[in-house]
């Protein structure tokens, strides 16, 4: 049984991680009205608002806010693993909740070790009110949380803190996915890694069934901040691998987010410099049915949303596949950075596949461009820095379509 010692200690530790310089909350600026002859009602965090603040003063314009909402949790070691079992017996919603897990040593925290072969489940998969942070120690944690062969995949109000070696959480999915009001801080690798994989790949059994219809993804008010500076595999903070397919195409909506980093301690990659890597990708990677017929995305929506790097080794933004791509009401800072704002369509190499339309709508873009990858192998490269603006191009070509006064 835990003391109430160990709980004392466990506490100081969590409100010392919380009590970093970059999480000393400061007021949020008035919002601007939306340009136009019909403006949205201004939401609470507006994103074009912080274009002329610091990385600092970004990092804390709402992480901290968000984490001081939350309800009580109970203090426990470890969340405790969902078995095949578990799934089999039940035919409704899993959900596990108001927990806050310091993570001992010599655990890599799991939280489900299904396989393939096992019926789909009726129901969705839910953590709400969820903390992860490593224990005393406990270099070696890996993930906040690892699952293999989810069914619709729910992360509500949930904080990931400090993951030494990856991901805050990483999923193998077979239908849709919601991260909403959540928080990552330092995680070692990604954020949020999503990775559909319904075939074997290299070594590995699959990690999911397939999917059985369109698949629709949420990130939603959901805050990163200085991932990726020291883990096993630094990438990007937000990764979705095959968030859709040709044959089930899915959507994505990014929404009222953040995403800042720029490391106390520099890595460095061919003796540059580094002090983040990028913040957005969608991809199709191997250990799947090829892209045939269409692309494996039908849309991808990005709307008041907030990214602020520097000294990036990748394109902050990087999408491949999607059929129709929307950035809207959105801050891009590229900081002392030679990466584009956004890259679309690296390594595609069919038209099938290839991305159709990209729309940039009242954005904000400082220190980068687009970045559009033709079927030849060539690119083209165009300023998206539009406020009070729209900018449609065309995904084929890369041709601006339109330039116009919203």
């Amino acid at each position: 049984m835990t003391n109430i010692n160990d709980l004392d200690r466990r506490l100081t530790r969590i409100e010392a991680a919380l009590s970093q310089p970059i999480l000393a909350a400061t007021p949020d600026p008035p919002p601007p009205k939306r340009p136009g002859p019909n403006p949205d009602p201004a939401p609470d965090f507006w994103a074009l608002s912080a274009a002329g603040n610091s990385p600092e003063q970004n990092k804390a314009l709402r992480l901290p806010a968000v984490r001081a909402s939350r309800a009580s949790r109970a203090s426990v070691g470890t969340i405790g693993d969902v078995k095949r079992n578990d799934w089999a017996r039940g035919t409704g919603d899993l959900w596990k909740g108001n927990m806050e897990s310091v993570v001992p040593p010599g655990y890599a925290q799991w939280s489900s070790n299904l396989h393939r072969n096992i019926d789909p489940r009726p129901g969705k998969y839910t953590w709400s009110n969820i903390g992860v942070s490593p224990g005393q120690g406990a270099n070696q944690l890996k993930w906040g949380t690892r699952e293999y062969n989810a069914p619709f995949r729910q992360f509500l109000a949930c904080d990931f803190s400090d993951i030494p070696r990856e991901h805050g959480l990483y999923v193998s999915n077979y239908e849709g996915t919601e991260v909403i009001d959540c928080t990552f801080l330092r995680c070692g690798s990604q954020g949020v890694q999503f990775a559909h994989r319904p075939f074997p790949y290299q070594q590995y059994d699959a990690d999911n069934l397939p999917y059985s219809s369109k698949p629709r993804h949420v990130l939603k008010n959901s805050h990163f901040i200085d991932n990726a500076s020291g883990g096993d595999r630094r990438s990007y903070n937000a990764t979705y691998f095959n968030p859709g397919t040709s044959v089930h195409p899915g959507t994505l909506l990014i929404e009222d987010c953040t995403f800042v980093s720029n490391w106390d301690k520099p890595q460095y990659y061919n003796n540059r410099e580094l002090r983040s890597t990028g913040a957005l990708v969608i991809a199709d990677m191997s250990g799947n049915a090829p892209l045939a017929g269409g692309p494996m995305m039908e849309a991808v929506t990005i709307k008041n949303t907030l990214f602020d790097y520097t000294r990036s080794d990748r394109p902050i933004i990087s999408l491949r596949s999607v059929g129709n791509i929307l950035i809207e009401d959105c801050c891009i800072i590229l900081r002392d950075c030679v990466q584009p704002a956004i890259n679309v369509d690296k390594y595609i190499d069919s038209k099938d596949t290839k991305t159709l339309r990209i729309t940039v709508r009242n954005t904000y873009v400082k220190g980068g461009r687009a970045q559009i990858v033709l079927l030849n192998g060539t690119s083209v490269q165009h300023d998206i820095h539009c406020p009070g603006e729209e900018v449609v191009i065309d995904g084929y070509t890369g041709v601006i379509v339109s330039r116009r006064p919203l």
